[in-house]
């Protein structure tokens, strides 16, 4: 394991320091916890005040202990925390958990204390989770630690679930046996101050006591290193996650296209998507799908079976299979032949099999046996509404018993009666998963299918290109300061030494030589406005395109030019951009840009471009560096993609050519990490990859 934290999750001796036997205490209920779940390992309180706390020995401290101690659990005032450290250190303890809250995240002092916190652990070669955490549970039953001082018992299963926020845990930890969530193990990070999501992720990737982890985050440690990790992990094991505190806010300060389209939220989105992490938005979603994956197999295909006993939820079922990718296929006569043998009369043998409230656990023990056995069938949703006259636990146990037996995906669907889910879940320890919700079980199968389609597709690679990274440094040189858009003809310099397409450009300072450039170019020519701080030219009336003469194009900058006056702007103007007018029928105007993120890097954005890119926002990120497959990914997931493969006649656009400039951006950000913005818009691709050009571009240095 990259990360060992197995002197957390697996302690053979645990100190409270600050047990408490005043009940209602945190060090009362904590220690209370261990005791009560059955805690594996040896127990060792430790007060200066008591004698015995929960009748075992106390201790004044944790020097007076004479076994060796793995795990110290710190229950203190915020400052007797670093006290206890030094404690620590002296008897070897290199785990140690903080419960104690009162630092960061109660302003400047706390955030003082925490940095000594930090300091001094790190020193001391100390590993710690928290501060103002909620502690820590493995289920396994050779350890059988509940480290939280919550109320409730945990359920044992596979889940591995880590949470940002003590409370949510807390929330988590008193519904579990409700809703039949099994647990492997569990951890709240706190404050982060040491021990991260990344981790605790990194950790479970090989532990095989997790079979899928989930996530509660407000914000990421490094979004970099969570990447890395994930792409890694869920090639292996999935991994849920929610990411709390959204917003629509573009990023501050940003002018270019990209950065306005890439929200406080953009990261998280592209983090989760680019390393295979599921997301979802609720708390009941997190742990339906986190329990779909533990507890049934993955489907191997998108055909789907339903087994109803009431018509509404199975068309309700259909719905939502059908919006998710899977197919209601159609069941064999061999099936069908022997459904009608086992059902009344008015059943409906054809998918959805609908067997009617007179259908006995019996009935639904063969039927479910019989689609699983069906060949067509890949996955099954498998209903039972409230039956009127017949025992619900036993008809959703026989259901239960015929999944066990089968080696297909399945999810039973008890509805509207939650407290017949876990009476199964006690009767019954090892069980497919139950849901409450048919449309929340077809929505689970959909999301393993597309997890599946993820761990089994291709890593990719960085490319390498031959570029002129020397040429870039030292453009890069002649600015003196920093945060400032670079003069298009260094742009275009740019983009050259990268050999990236960017359409013939000269720059006029004056009317006659706009006129001796046009003619070197040839008309028809387009003008654009230029000037450092004239970063949207069409918002400003700056562009003019199809200029057919000498006469029209002084006209053209002449009106350019009042407009700018009108605008009281005319002083920004410091010349003019020709370029040749290119004729886009055969081409799709797309944008390709970059935004850097101060914590994550770069974020590569592609979609459909030209003047209304924020309108229509069919734009897709991904972090960089990308890799060939990422670079498929993204082109392939905007939605104008059918367009760039070629509709109503016309051809598709060069993708390979497409790819192929995302990877050069993406080594031009990873090589100069100065560069802060980039748009490049439009960029016209056409079945031709000589033909297709980069209209319009700006460079922005930080």
């Amino acid at each position: 394991m990259s990360t060992d934290l197995s002197k957390f999750f697996y302690p053979k001796s645990i100190a409270v320091i600050g047990a408490s036997s005043k009940p209602g205490t945190l060090g009362y209920e904590l220690l209370g916890n261990l005791m009560n779940f059955g805690y594996n390992g040896k127990l060792f309180p430790v007060n200066p005040k008591a004698d015995a706390i929960h009748s075992i020995k106390s201790y004044k401290s944790l020097l007076e202990i004479k076994d060796d101690v793995d795990l110290a659990v710190i229950m203190l005032g915020k400052h007797l925390v670093l006290t206890a450290i030094d404690e620590c250190k002296k008897k070897k303890v290199k785990s140690v958990i903080v419960i104690t809250a009162g630092f960061k995240e109660v302003g400047e002092e706390g955030v003082t204390l925490e940095k000594e916190l930090i300091a001094k652990t790190k020193k001391y070669g100390m590993r710690m989770l928290g501060p103002n955490c909620m502690g820590i549970i493995n289920t396994k039953k050779e350890v059988q630690m509940n480290g939280t001082f919550i109320k409730g018992t945990p359920v044992p299963g596979g889940i591995g679930f880590v949470s940002q926020s003590g409370a949510l845990g807390a929330a988590v930890l008193r519904i579990i046996e409700k809703y039949d969530i099994g647990f492997s193990q569990f951890v709240s990070i706190g404050n982060k101050a040491d021990v991260s999501e990344n981790d605790v992720i990194d950790y479970w990737k090989d532990n095989d006591d997790v079979n899928v982890i989930t996530v509660y985050l407000e914000s990421f440690s490094d979004p970099k290193e969570f990447l890395r990790i994930c792409k890694e992990v869920t090639k292996t094991k999935p991994v849920i996650a929610i990411k709390a505190a959204k917003t629509n806010a573009g990023m501050k300060a940003a002018s270019s296209h990209t950065g306005a389209l890439a929200s406080a939220d953009t990261v998280a989105e592209t983090l989760f998507e680019q390393s295979g992490v599921i997301r979802v938005n609720t708390v009941e979603d997190m742990f339906n799908l986190g329990k779909a994956f533990d507890r049934a197999r993955l489907p191997v295909g998108n055909r789907v079976a339903i087994l109803t006993n009431a018509g509404g939820p199975a068309i309700l079922t259909v719905d939502e299979a059908d919006r998710c990718g899977l197919d209601v296929v159609n069941l064999s006569e061999k099936t069908k032949k022997k459904l009608r043998e086992i059902v009344v009369a008015e059943a409906s043998v054809n998918n959805p099999v609908d067997l009617l409230p007179s259908a006995n656990a019996d009935v639904y023990k063969k039927a479910t046996e019989l689609l699983l056995a069906d060949e067509n069938v890949d996955a099954a949703v498998l209903i039972l509404g409230p039956p009127l006259m017949f025992d619900t636990v036993e008809i959703t146990k026989y259901m239960c018993e015929a999944v066990n037996k089968s080696n297909k995906c399945a999810i039973v669907v008890v509805m509207s009666q939650d407290e017949i889910i876990a009476e199964v879940a006690k009767q019954m320890p090892v069980h497919p998963p139950i849901f409450n919700s048919a449309e929340k079980a077809a929505w689970a199968i959909g999301e393993m299918l597309k997890y599946k389609a993820w761990k089994e597709s291709p890593d990719g690679k960085v490319k390498q290109f031959n570029v002129n990274t020397k040429g870039v440094r030292s453009i890069i040189k002649k600015y003196k300061t920093g945060n400032v858009y670079l003069d298009f003809d260094d742009v275009y310099d740019i983009l050259n030494h990268y050999k990236m397409p960017i359409v013939e450009t000269l720059i006029a300072r004056n009317v006659q030589q706009s006129i001796y450039d046009a003619n070197k170019i040839g008309f028809p020519v387009v003008a654009k406005v230029f000037g450092r701080e004239l970063v949207h030219k069409s918002d400003v009336g700056g562009v003019a395109l199809n200029i057919q003469d000498e006469d029209e194009l002084i006209n053209v900058e002449s009106r350019i030019i009042a407009n700018l006056k009108e605008k009281g702007i005319d002083d920004k103007l410091e010349g003019f951009i020709l370029q040749p007018f290119a004729k886009i029928e055969d081409g799709v105007e797309t944008i390709l840009g970059a935004v850097k993120d101060a914590n994550a890097g770069h974020l590569l954005m592609f979609g459909l471009g030209g003047i209304f890119v924020e309108v229509f926002k069919d734009v897709k990120f991904k972090i960089a560096p990308l890799t060939t497959a990422d670079a498929k990914s993204i082109v392939r997931s905007i939605k104008s993609y059918e367009i760039l493969k070629g509709v109503r006649g016309k051809k598709s656009v060069d993708i390979d050519f497409v790819e192929e400039n995302i990877l050069k951006l993406s080594k031009l950000v990873t090589d100069f990490p100065e560069f802060t913005e980039i748009d490049l818009n439009p960029f016209v691709f056409s079945p031709n990859r000589n033909k297709s050009k980069i209209l319009d571009a700006r460079i922005k240095l930080g």
